[in-house]
């Protein structure tokens, strides 16, 4: 996933590790303190567990289509 995907794949069923029991329920932005540069994380809702949150990078995410 790209950081232009986040707006719309926004409460959508999205794809983690090679499961497809997330929903994608935000994105956020983050500053390295070592490199100065900004990076982006997904903040996955697990179906499952409906009160858990995974973050992970938004490399490692898919958008299920």
């Amino acid at each position: 996933m790209k950081d232009t995907d986040i707006k719309k794949s926004l409460n959508r069923p999205v794809r983690f590790k090679g499961e497809d029991r997330y929903i994608l329920s935000g994105g956020i932005i983050r500053k390295d303190k070592k490199t100065n540069e900004f990076f982006y994380q997904a903040e996955l809702l697990d179906l499952r567990t409906e009160n858990s949150i995974v973050y992970a990078r938004l490399s490692d995410v898919e958008v299920i289509k």
